[in-house]
């Protein structure tokens, strides 16, 4: 039963996502199956994380693809969308999470639940919240409108964003915390 509520609460999360962005994220798209991973990931490593804490631990860092949560004070690098192999930022976390939506690791995966299509207005959307459930969730939803999910995605309560524009300027929230200025040398 717990089972059925926890996929329920998932999906009430899609479903504001989907509406909050005017369709453009969206886990029901026609002609596909129905696939909740960008919110299905998250929720599955946070509660991994909360299974650490349970057991008493206090300092770890558990990472899915870039998607990362923490139990105590941790620094993440942020890979730069144009060169993988170099950092854009880095962030400092303590007992909170990061998620990245970028089209270099996995090519086109996200798509834009409007029209079908994949999503490539943003070369890639990094947010910060207390739980990964939200930072992932966020950041896939942001990322799927492109740069109109920016401000949509600053506007969520306790997250905090930095995005890459296709012009290469990096808007950032006030509240990004990234260490030192926020810029990694090239």
């Amino acid at each position: 039963m717990k089972t059925v509520a926890s996929g329920s609460l998932l999906l009430g999360l899609c479903d504001r996502h989907r509406a909050a962005t005017g369709g453009a994220f969206d886990v029901r798209l026609p002609g596909r199956r129905l696939d909740p991973c960008a919110v299905a990931k998250g929720r599955s490593v946070q509660k991994g994380a909360e299974l650490l804490r349970a057991a008493g631990a206090r300092r770890f860092c558990l990472n899915a693809a870039g998607d990362v949560v923490t139990g105590g004070p941790w620094r993440v690098g942020v890979r730069r969308p144009e060169h993988p192999g170099r950092l854009r930022t880095v962030v400092r976390l303590t007992d909170g999470a990061a998620a990245t939506s970028a089209r270099y690791e996995r090519g086109d995966h996200i798509l834009d639940g409007r029209t079908g299509l994949p999503s490539t207005g943003l070369p890639g959307l990094t947010v910060t919240a207390s739980t990964l459930t939200g930072a992932d969730a966020v950041a896939t939803a942001a990322f799927a409108p492109g740069p109109d999910g920016v401000p949509w995605a600053a506007g969520r309560p306790r997250c905090e964003v930095s995005a890459v524009t296709a012009d290469r300027p990096v808007p950032r929230t006030g509240g990004f915390p990234a260490v030192g200025s926020g810029q990694v040398a090239a």
